[in-house]
């Protein structure tokens, strides 16, 4: 672990010294002008570098009334430097190119005064279009997935897929209220949660999980927790949907009768419980109590679950955890980052859907993605 941070603090240090040079040596700003620009990256670096440490803290799950506001600030100055970095790297990937090109003046224009000013000045168009992108709310779409060997009495069937809400203290209430009015457009037949729905202290947010209580369907609400719920007590998170009516499934499952047809519902808990010396996945307990005639669904919050769960005969796995990248430029990144990274995998007779998440962590926006809820549709080939 003290390698760990040792890395953290010099990469984030790496960083600063690099970004700072980079937007002042060349520009041709009075001395009171760079000296102000290197402390306002300072300063951005240093609350950046303070979440880690926060964390690190024994005590940081005990809330004060500074976290909030604390928060809410790192959160965005992760946003700006990540934007920040990649605009710089940007121009000066352009800027080597320049010398290629019979054009003296794109240097004296990248690196100018007017160069820089306008890198630092365009991460906040970015973070004010993304922050737009939450605000209007989550988008339902529907995502039919085809099976060979589907029941008659399971086709069409309709299940809503919410995961990765984050309740916390940097998403409004407001938020929730949009998901309910989204989920009420139109009914389904059960609704899933695939973990990190809770992200804080489950006695700050009773009465934002209350509110999950009007998302209603004709079987019911299933949950799985997520590496999030073990972050903030898995002793407590993971009850705290249990008292809200949710089938909780932790190495579980429930068997449902529609019609002829026997639909059975697995799920496992995030790996990360382990971490906390708790029950982690057991997939040879889902091999022993798997009802082979039933059609099957596993519920896990990490998609890469899948290359474990095929091969036991699973017909669907419903995921989430990755958030699509989330934002600019992950979301053209996470295929580096993880093996299923959003939209719909058949991984040998397992159909995979990963959901690019409801909410959103961290920064409060979402940039190259968007808030999903996902209305599966179970059709037969």
């Amino acid at each position: 672990m003290g390698i760990f941070r040792a890395v953290i603090f010099i990469l984030v240090a790496a960083m600063f010294f690099y970004i700072s040079q980079q937007l002042t040596r060349f520009a041709d700003f009075p001395l009171w002008a760079t000296m102000s620009i290197i402390g306002f990256l300072a300063i951005l670096f240093l609350m950046v570098l303070s979440l880690p440490l926060f964390f690190w803290m024994k005590s940081s799950r005990e809330h004060k009334a500074w976290h909030d506001t604390f928060f809410f600030f790192t959160h965005m100055a992760i946003a700006y430097i990540n934007f920040l970095i990649v605009f710089v790297v940007l121009r000066d990937i352009l800027g080597f190119a320049g010398q290629f090109m019979e054009s003296p003046s794109l240097n004296d224009t990248l690196y100018g005064a007017t160069g820089s000013l306008t890198t630092l000045l365009l991460p906040v168009l970015f973070i004010a279009v993304g922050t737009l992108v939450v605000r209007r709310g989550p988008r339902r779409i529907e995502v039919p997935i085809k099976f060979d060997n589907l029941p008659k009495d399971l086709e069409g069937l309709r299940i809503l897929h919410i995961t990765d809400l984050h309740i916390s203290r940097s998403l409004p209430t407001r938020f929730i209220h949009q998901l309910i009015k989204v989920a009420e457009e139109k009914p389904v037949d059960m609704v899933v949660y695939t973990g990190d729905i809770l992200d804080d202290i489950p006695s700050r947010y009773v009465s934002d999980l209350e509110l999950l209580k009007k998302i209603t369907s004709k079987y019911g609400s299933f949950f799985v927790p997520g590496n999030h719920e073990y972050y903030w007590d898995g002793t407590k998170s993971v009850p705290a949907f249990s008292k809200i009516g949710f089938n909780v499934l932790v190495n579980d499952s429930r068997t449902l009768k529609i019609g002829q047809a026997d639909l059975q519902i697995w799920g496992v808990p995030d790996p990360a419980a382990k971490m906390f010396q708790l029950e982690g996945p057991d997939f040879k307990k889902i091999e022993q109590e798997m009802n082979p005639e039933a059609f099957k669904i596993l519920l896990s919050h990490q998609p890469s679950l899948a290359d474990i769960a095929a091969p036991l005969g699973i017909e669907l796995q419903l995921s989430g955890h990755t958030h699509g990248g989330q934002f600019f430029p992950w979301n053209m990144l996470i295929g580096f980052f993880e093996k299923y990274g959003k939209g719909l995998y058949k991984i040998q007779n397992l159909q995979l859907y990963v959901n690019q998440g409801t909410g959103y962590w961290g920064p409060s926006l979402r940039l190259g993605t968007y808030c999903e809820v996902a209305e599966i549709v179970l059709q037969s080939k």
